[in-house]
């Protein structure tokens, strides 16, 4: 059996997009592993800020100067190692058990590195693989990352991390730019496994038969004006079009209370907060195309076969996310309205020539994907290791999309952070919580879904029984 920690998973959030690169992270990772070995995962969560974070705050130099130490065997680098390591058991606890028995880490960082230069916003999420690699001597694989900061200090501590990993890729041709400039030689371009999720049937669904749909989400970039311009834009491609909006809302509170006030029930459907990733990738399915700021949104949009109008988000991923998907399109401000919908009504004049285009490039994005999962299962074999070859679009980091970036999060990092009393470890979830996920796969990606769930079946026998019940209905 072999134990398998994932650090910084977010499949257990109400949020859609966190779910579908979590669950399928476990599918890619399990995929790594021969038939008959028997898995056993180990949730890590991205823990909240606490008083402890707060502590090593006030030491922020001393931390920076010891992952340096560190990843440059300087002298003095022991000391250093014993610090870090002294901070990664304060902070993390027992999960810091679990990390340092495993004989995997998986590192997914997602969108998290943060605005400013503190402890709680950069180098505490590097901390625990950090400290797994270095003073444990665990193998890391780091997958589904941004690789985004305002903060040199940041992006520097953040070379020095995933420099050091085993295999450190990035999901995006702008972070994979970025990580290279700021010294991670080693950046691989794996995009997010999210673009693997399959489609599953929602029942009953919110989608009334005869009807015609297109989909419409939020975005995480906090312009007060977005919720109004996005509406806006969704009314007047109603008008034009005859199409019903599909609110496909996780997280996006605000804008489902403002959907409910201004639109008049049976002019628009929404997707209930309800349901699983696979569901909302079988919604999107059925809509013409999706008008969304949301990263992942997008995502589970192209896996579907549903064309994208991408609205700006709250870092250069979007951008990055257009030279993958090889859209020849911009990346709109949420007031450049008229360009949004003269865009929604060109797709739907070609949308067959879209959906082709789409399905074309989406099968070179899944196929890169299961080819890294051989490169990924050589290393954990012990192969050589090797530069990863993608074959992707190379997306050119042009100053003024950097400085458009630094602009929007300028101010974000002068905030204090807010420390919650004590030192809040998070909830253990056990394997069977991503169960039925899971098994939302079997339908269209029945050997994948089925490979995860018989090897981490192998590993618990709760698991064993539940999978027996959840396949017998």
């Amino acid at each position: 059996m072999k134990k398998i920690a994932i650090i910084n998973f977010t499949g257990f959030r109400g949020n859609w997009g966190c779910q579908a690169t979590s669950i399928e992270l476990v599918k890619f990772i399990s995929g790594c592993f021969p038939e008959d070995e028997a898995l056993d995962f180990s949730f890590v969560p991205l823990l909240p800020t606490s008083k402890v974070d707060m502590a090593y705050d006030r030491q922020l130099d001393r931390v920076f100067e010891a992952f340096t130490d560190v990843a440059e065997a300087r002298a003095g680098a022991g000391r250093s190692l014993d610090y870090l390591e002294r901070a990664c058991t304060e902070r993390y606890g027992f999960w810091a058990d679990r990390v340092k028995e495993a004989d995997l880490v998986v590192f997914q960082a997602e969108g998290t590195m943060g605005m400013g230069a503190s402890f709680a916003r950069g180098p505490r999420l590097m901390l625990l693989p950090f400290v797994a690699k270095h003073a444990w001597g665990r193998m890391v694989i780091s997958l589904n990352q941004s690789f985004y900061s305002h903060e040199a200090h940041i992006r520097k501590n953040a070379a020095e991390a995933f420099g050091s990993f085993d295999f450190a890729a990035f999901r995006e041709g702008a972070s994979v730019a970025l990580a290279r400039v700021s010294g991670v030689a080693n950046a691989a371009y794996v995009p997010d496994v999210a673009f693997l999720s399959p489609k599953a049937e929602m029942e009953p669904s919110p989608l009334k038969a005869g009807e015609g749909y297109f989909a419409v989400s939020g975005s995480a970039l906090k312009d007060p004006r977005r919720y109004e311009l996005i509406m806006e834009q969704a009314d007047r491609i109603r008008a034009e079009t005859g199409l019903k909006p599909l609110l496909a809302l996780s997280r996006d509170y605000k804008m489902t209370l403002r959907a409910m006030m201004k639109w008049k029930r049976g002019s628009y459907a929404r997707v209930p907060a309800s349901a699983r990733y696979a569901q909302v990738t079988g919604l999107f399915s059925k809509c013409q195309f999706l008008l969304s700021g949301r990263y992942h949104m997008s995502i589970l949009s192209a896996a579907a076969g549903t064309p994208n109008v991408i609205l700006t988000g709250n870092s250069f991923k979007n951008e990055g996310l257009v030279s993958l998907l090889a859209a020849n399109r911009p990346v709109h401000d949420f007031a450049d309205s008229d360009a949004i919908v003269s865009e929604a009504l060109g797709i739907l004049d070609n949308l067959d020539e879209e959906r082709a285009a789409l399905r074309e490039q989406v099968a070179k994005i899944r196929e890169t994907i299961l080819r890294a999962q051989g490169h990924v299962a050589g290393i954990i074999a012990g192969a050589p290791p090797e530069p990863f070859e993608d074959g992707l679009p190379e997306y050119d980091l042009k100053p003024e999309i950097l400085e458009r970036y630094y602009a929007h999060g300028r101010g974000k990092g002068d905030k204090p952070s807010r420390a919650l009393p004590g030192k809040r470890r998070g909830k253990d979830h056990p394997m069977t919580a991503i169960l039925e996920p899971l098994a939302d796969g079997l339908a269209e990606d029945r050997e994948h879904s089925m490979g995860a769930l018989r090897k981490m079946a192998k590993a618990d026998t709760g698991f064993k029984a539940a999978l027996g019940a959840r396949l017998s209905r």
